[in-house]
């Protein structure tokens, strides 16, 4: 009975907040719904679902013939779907934005409902921080938006389910991470659970992973081309989570300080790069200090299939995106898919490092997760009267720089996860004795 509470107590958690939400905005009151958006840290627009009317409007206008990647006149705001062409591949399917509210229901309702395929939590603290994650800023703003996100992750715990089942059910979960990563490019980490694979399945599940990749290159690259550059960019003090964020902020003030001299924008590009090299560096530091330090490995190991699946790829997902470029807030979804194996580090009983390691960096990720509510609240409060500004200017700052090196900690954790992962793989382990005879040979 326990357990059975434990797995349920999240997703009745986020099904109770998404059911009262409902109610509010259309039964109840929406003004208070919107004063609980913004004190989420969330700015409400006029309706909720918003991005998936974007998606539909996309259809909608496709079935026009109506080019819809630079702007979309079928949708509320004017935007470009930036996203992958073979959503339009689907346009046939005759939704649009009317549908907006049903299908940004079923969707939600669905999300919340795969929140039982995660490993559950076992103990009361556990509990505790699973509720915070699953309730935190950045789900419900996933929630709101009804972004297609969403829907990836649900594709992303299928293929996790399915990465330790017999192999036509592991070639299922391939083709539904394949499906995920076609629909908007990032989730191709998913496919990290290969790697678990002999090597003569590696090698023949790669050869169609890449063939797949090269006809739908071969189909639609000319419409990737034009979309690429339209993906959104902000600045970097705001939900948008990356690796650049803490480097280029911190080069950009550089730049401003060597004003008026001409020599700025060398200046801030000299910074930036030098302080994006430094950060990797320790990122790569802590990574290999952690793999040295057996205890993790023998750890890793000991996890449950389904503790290291979620763990792994969750892992790979947030890592990839962080490097890559900026991320938006609701993409931190995936990070429910690092606390359960985290958590589960942290149960060992015999290591207090473990123990601090696991709960430790969970916590950070609970708190990364309230990120942006916390950061609307702190400038709500520099706003108050009596605050003096250079006092509010310092404090958010301060803010700013911990709660990007606690997104370089959580990375840089997550990254020694993956380097376990794939150093046991029997496709490495089959690597290491070849490459160590080529070299020999080459000698």
């Amino acid at each position: 009975m326990r357990s059975v509470i434990y797995r349920l107590a999240a997703p009745l958690a986020a099904l109770v907040c998404f059911l009262s939400l409902s109610w509010l905005y259309g039964w109840g009151s929406p003004i208070l719904y919107e004063d609980i958006l913004r004190w989420y840290g969330i700015a409400p627009f006029r309706f909720p679902f918003v991005d998936i009317s974007g998606s539909l409007a996309a259809w909608e206008c496709a079935r026009q013939g109506v080019d819809v990647i630079l702007s979309d006149p079928c949708d509320v705001l004017q935007r470009g779907y930036s996203y992958s062409p073979l959503w339009m591949a689907a346009s046939p399917i005759p939704l649009g934005v009317d549908n907006t509210m049903a299908v940004g229901w079923c969707l939600d309702l669905l999300f919340i409902g795969s929140l039982t395929l995660l490993p559950p939590p076992r103990r009361p603290q556990e509990l505790v921080l699973v509720l915070a994650a699953t309730l935190s800023t950045m789900v419900v703003f996933a929630l709101e938006r009804a972004n297609p996100d969403i829907l990836l992750l649900m594709l992303a715990l299928a293929a996790g389910r399915l990465a330790e089942g017999r192999m036509s059910l592991r070639v299922v979960g391939y083709c539904l991470a394949l499906l995920a990563a076609l629909l908007k490019y990032y989730p191709i980490m998913v496919l990290i659970t290969v790697f678990r694979e002999r090597p003569s399945r590696f090698i023949a599940t790669t050869i169609a992973i890449t063939s797949a990749l090269a006809v739908f290159w071969v189909v639609y690259h000319a419409e990737i081309a034009k979309g690429l550059p339209t993906i959104p960019q902000g600045p970097y003090n705001t939900d948008l989570f990356a690796a650049k964020n803490l480097p280029f902020l911190l080069g950009e003030a550089a730049g401003s300080a060597a004003r008026p001299s001409s020599w700025a924008p060398l200046a801030e590009s000299a910074y930036s790069a030098g302080i994006y090299a430094t950060l990797v560096g320790f990122c790569l530091v802590i990574c290999r200090r952690l793999l040295s330090w057996g205890e993790l490995s023998t750890a890793l190991a000991s996890l449950s299939w389904l503790e290291r699946n979620s763990l792994v790829i969750g892992s790979a997902v947030i890592a990839g995106c962080f490097f890559a470029g900026q991320s938006i807030g609701y993409r931190g979804v995936f990070l429910l898919m690092v606390i359960p194996g985290l958590l589960a580090i942290a149960r060992r009983p015999a290591s207090r490092n473990l123990r601090n390691l696991g709960m430790g960096t969970s916590v950070v990720i609970v708190l990364l997760m309230w990120g942006e509510c916390f950061r609307l609240a702190l400038h709500r409060a520099f706003g108050l009267p009596g605050v003096p500004e250079i006092v509010a200017g310092q404090l958010g700052v301060y803010f700013w720089l911990v709660r990007e090196l606690g997104w370089w900690w959580g990375v840089s954790v997550m990254l020694a996860v993956i380097a376990d992962f794939l150093q046991v793989s029997p496709v490495v382990q089959r690597m290491y004795p070849l490459f160590g005879r080529l070299v020999l040979r080459v000698g």
